[in-house]
């Protein structure tokens, strides 16, 4: 189904929020529940839009935003599991470090940004 505006940047913000959860968890860092904590109204409504979008789709929203929310982590996790732990660790130290110094507004500005760069990626509805 089309995706509207604002559900685009809920799924950029998810998608990003997923990657800082998996490099914290890889890496142990705690940087993904100081995030998680900071930006907890905005991810339920990120969240509450992605399910809008679901919706849309006909089935239970909750349940296709979990199997989403699932997907999202095992792609990331599978990435990095073929990596070098090391490796992957002395690179996630900035990414993580710019997670954990980001205010709401500039979490809401990077998803925006994210969907400005990976536009043709979705199929915008006529609204």
């Amino acid at each position: 189904s089309c995706y509207r505006r604002a559900e685009a940047v809920a799924d950029q913000a998810i998608r990003y929020t997923t990657e800082v959860m998996v490099m914290s968890d890889t890496c142990r860092n705690p940087t993904y529940e100081r995030f998680a904590q900071r930006q907890r109204s905005e991810l339920v409504r990120f969240q509450d839009l992605m399910k809008q979008h679901f919706r849309r789709q006909g089935g239970n929203a909750q349940s296709k935003l979990d199997s989403f929310l699932t997907h999202l982590a095992n792609e990331s996790a599978l990435r990095t599991g073929v990596k070098d732990i090391g490796q992957v660790c002395s690179v996630a130290v900035q990414f993580l470090a710019t997670a954990d110094a980001m205010t709401t507004d500039a979490f809401r500005k990077y998803a925006e940004s994210q969907v400005k760069e990976h536009g043709r990626e979705y199929k915008f509805c006529k609204e």
